[in-house]
């Protein structure tokens, strides 16, 4: 049966459900009239029927009880039973409401080394035990009210409380049935909050084997001993500790659990930093770039393909090995895991990164046209001080990963399926992961068998080119469809001058300009380079270092250097692209077209420099005229020697000797650039070698 009495403002209340005989109210209503004609009453001020409170969300609308005619009181006293009893019964529920944030809190609450949560049953209990308590605090702080409810003038305020705490069962609870451990429990709560509700073993606090704070540093540190000390002989060495001390002994079950609590503290003294970084420290989620050239990332792998070498010792004796493995320098696209850049040597070197780049760009310059940068370009922090600035040269930005971090690296399952793809192929495959012991591994018996059959290391450098272009063919067509999408502040063109300066090889030594170019032995063939730049001429008493592709020798790059005891320390102050020499046959059967072109450019260049010579020598006769002019150097040597510009002085004589052959130069390339159809060509040039005309004598 519902209760239709309740205490509002100190006056008890009916509950107008009960009263009225609409529709849709309370089933056990006493019906005694309509809504509608009971609010017109209650409007009424010749009407006794009051009203206590309005509806509202969650409550009832109350009418008081003492302002009803006495045969509606009788009514409901004899359905209901005395009001005095009834509300008693229901005060205490009347008065408890769920706390929303005391289940905020338990639900938050860890205890723990490894800040374990409670669990569900004990976060609801908890709550109640805390709504519970809220409810004794508002009645006994609402005393008055509370001992009108029980029909009593003066009472005991906790055995009160505990008699209905105790009978209080619309929720769970479980909070103490004494009145004396509930003034205990209630006045804990208002000194410590939620939390003395909790459990005490739940709050880290409860009696353990291990737990002051010299015992547990002993402990930790014996298990993030770097010997990797076992359970039982931390347990051994501890007790040996606690018995002098007076200690508590403990079992190696013990330190099996401290170890699985304290992994995180003691696993970098057991395995290492790396182990820490790689196993526990948060790693960062990343995506493959969507679009190419943007990121490039390098790495050297030894590839899992075996060759035959053989050596021959001082004394004559031959061994042939069959264990040996290349390493491979790869640079990686990861937008398509495109295989960019690499070099193939013996072992991991500067000299073989650098061949690895050369290659890259190289490869861009087969895609795109020109030589491109990447965006960005990642490498590890092998010889850091030594590759930094020729990684700097090669990207926008340069990113180094930590030591040993292996996972930041996308280069690395790369190689795992480029193994299993192409390398375990071949019958020379030794194996993947080899140096890591895994069990996924060749016959190594059958291995044995065959292995004269195993290639040289030009034929193993062969398979693994094989493979990798292989793998090129299936992806460049995506990768350079995509060439497209990339915009321009992230395309980066790199000049053919910064490409030798950054990435070229260079010879050993410094040359000198001769009067036929630059010339250089590059790897045991002797080249000839020169410029058409008149300035690289007036240097010409500079000594040069020369940077080259071995690749592509048609140009290289010289920078002004010295060469001290045999140590060519580049200066750089000047630096020339120089074209490998253009060699003209002696032979006049064997001219061709290209070769009357290539002589014309070389005589046109010597016709400006000629001019350069005598614009100059004008300049400077101009400024000699006015100076000479001066009273105080009238009879100086200088003037004697160096007469005006109208003067007949030698000079002048030689100037209009020189424009009379630059005439006859000029006569002579149009008849070279004419000679495939001038049938008189032969007698020409007879004519031509007659004159005797020597370019050197102009200068």
């Amino acid at each position: 049966m519902n209760n239709p009495y309740e205490y509002y403002n100190n006056k008890l209340g009916i509950k107008i459900s009960f009263l009225i005989s609409d529709k849709s109210v309370d089933a056990e209503s006493i019906k005694v009239i309509t809504y509608n004609a009971l609010f017109k009453r209650m409007n009424s001020d010749t009407c006794t029927e009051k009203q206590l409170r309005r509806a509202s969300l969650n409550h009832d609308s109350l009418i008081e009880f003492n302002s009803l005619c006495q045969e509606w009181r009788n009514r409901i006293t004899v359905k209901f039973g005395s009001p005095k009893q009834e509300v008693k019964k229901s005060w205490f529920e009347d008065h408890f409401e769920a706390d929303k944030k005391a289940y905020d809190f338990f639900s938050a609450h860890t205890y723990g080394d490894d800040n374990r949560k409670l669990p569900l049953d004990l976060i609801e209990l908890y709550t109640y035990n805390a709504s519970v308590l809220n409810t004794v605090i508002k009645l006994k702080t609402n005393r008055k009210a509370y001992a009108r409810a029980l029909g009593v003038n003066s009472l005991n305020i906790w055995e009160s409380l505990s008699n209905d705490v105790n009978q209080f069962r619309k929720v769970a609870h479980k909070l103490p049935t004494s009145s004396r451990g509930l003034r205990i429990q209630v006045n804990n709560y208002l000194k410590e909050g939620y939390i003395s509700i909790i459990s005490g073993r739940l709050q880290n606090k409860n009696a353990q084997k291990v737990k002051e704070n010299e015992q547990m540093a002993l402990l930790d540190e014996l298990l993030a001993k770097h010997t990797n000390l076992d359970n039982v002989q931390v347990c051994n060495i501890y007790n040996t500790v606690a018995e002098r001390l007076n200690w508590k002994t403990i079992t190696s079950q013990t330190v099996g659990n401290r170890k699985e609590e304290k992994n995180l503290v003691i696993l970098a003294g057991r395995k290492g930093v790396n182990a820490l970084s790689n196993k526990m420290l948060m790693q960062n989620k990343r995506k493959a770039p969507s679009m190419p050239m943007i990121y490039w990332t390098m790495d050297g792998w030894d590839a899992e393909l075996l060759y035959q070498a053989t050596t021959v010792d001082n004394k004559g004796y031959s061994t042939t090995t069959y264990h040996n493995r290349l390493n491979v320098v790869l640079i990686l696209d990861p937008f398509n895991k495109y295989p960019i850049g690499y070099a193939i040597g013996e072992r991991e070197s500067p000299k073989l990164i650098k061949e690895a780049l050369r290659n890259a760009f190289q490869h861009t310059k087969e895609l795109f046209g020109n030589y491109y940068k990447p965006y960005q370009l990642q490498a590890d922090r092998y010889q850091k001080k030594h590759l930094t600035p020729m990684y700097e040269a090669c990207t926008v930005k340069l990113t180094l990963t930590k030591v040993k971090n292996a996972k930041s690296k996308v280069i690395e399952p790369f190689f795992n399926r480029f193994n299993r793809e192409y390398c375990q192929m071949f019958d020379n495959w030794s194996g993947h992961n080899v140096d890591s012991g895994s069990k996924n591994q060749p016959n190594d018996e059958f291995l044995n068998k065959i292995r004269r059959s195993f290639p040289d290391k030009e034929g193993c450098r062969m398979q693994i080119i094989t493979a990798l272009e292989a793998d090129r063919s299936k992806k460049r067509e995506a990768y350079v469809n995509n060439w497209e999408n990339v915009p321009n502040e992230y395309r980066s063109e790199m000049l053919h001058e910064m490409y030798l300066k950054a990435l070229g090889e260079t010879t050993g030594f410094t040359n000198s300009l001769e009067p036929d170019g630059l010339n250089v032995k590059i790897e045991g063939q002797k080249l000839c380079f020169d410029s058409f730049d008149i300035n690289f001429r007036k240097l010409s008493h500079l000594e040069w270092a020369v940077k080259y592709d071995p690749q592509d020798t048609s140009k290289v790059l010289v920078v002004n250097a010295e060469n001290k005891k045999g140590k060519i320390e580049e200066i750089g102050t000047y630096q020339f692209i120089l074209q490998e020499k253009y060699v003209q046959p002696m032979a006049l059967a064997e001219r061709s077209e290209g070769d009357a072109l290539e002589l014309k450019s070389v005589n046109d260049f010597n016709k400006n420099i000629i001019n350069y010579i005598t614009e100059e020598r004008q300049e400077n006769a101009r400024h000699l005229e006015t100076l000479f002019q001066r009273p105080e150097l009238s009879d100086t040597l200088a003037k004697l020697i160096l007469v005006d510009s109208r003067g007949q002085h030698k000079d002048r004589k030689s100037d209009n000797r020189l424009a009379e052959k630059s005439k006859k130069v000029l006569e002579f390339q149009e008849i070279v650039e004419t000679k495939s159809t001038n049938e008189s060509w032969l007698n020409q040039q007879n004519e031509y070698n007659k004159s005797k005309i020597n370019l050197n004598d102009y200068l």
